[in-house]
């Protein structure tokens, strides 16, 4: 029997400020990243292949 492997898609989501790479994750994410390099709080979304990058509000 042969187990076969499913390929997962990963995304990168980039700080719209200074456009630094925050994370690469699969679709389902729902979180606040503080960026390395400007200290913004970034409120990322992915969901159904749509990467959505915000400012914390």
């Amino acid at each position: 029997m042969q187990e076969l492997k499913t390929a997962k898609t990963l995304y990168y989501a980039c700080c719209p400020h200074c456009k630094t790479v925050l994370v690469q994750a699969q679709n389902g994410m729902d979180g606040y990243i503080k960026c390395p390099k400007c200290y913004n709080y970034i409120h990322i979304i992915i969901r159904n292949g749509t990467v959505t990058t915000k400012t914390k509000s």
